[in-house]
């Protein structure tokens, strides 16, 4: 069964919760080692086709203003990978997001 997806979780990166979210806490001990969910998402970035742009002065795709680098159509985004994920991790990666975010 998937597990719904925090709204505010729509506009992150693959790479921003694995970085930013301390959901190890939150997997279970049968998961096993919680660094396979730190390099299926650093993976997901990799495999990214449209990634999110860095921040830059706007030459060769990157954005200066931060707003840029918050389009949905960025398959880093949340929405585009939470689907690729088992829902024990999304579980620990919801329960991450709302213990340090809320709601």
């Amino acid at each position: 069964m998937k597990v719904k997806m925090p709204e505010g979780l729509s506009g992150w990166t693959a790479d921003e919760v694995a970085e930013c979210l301390d959901y190890q806490g939150h997997l279970p001990d049968s998961y096993g080692d919680w660094i396979n969910l730190d390099r299926k998402l650093y993976d997901i970035l990799t495999a990214a086709n449209n990634p999110t742009p860095m921040g830059g002065d706007g030459s060769n795709g990157t954005v200066e203003d931060p707003s840029g680098r918050l389009d949905a159509d960025n398959d880093d985004k949340a929405p585009h990978w939470w689907g690729q994920l088992e829902p024990v991790e999304q579980t620990a990666i919801a329960k991450a997001f709302v213990a340090e975010m809320g709601g």
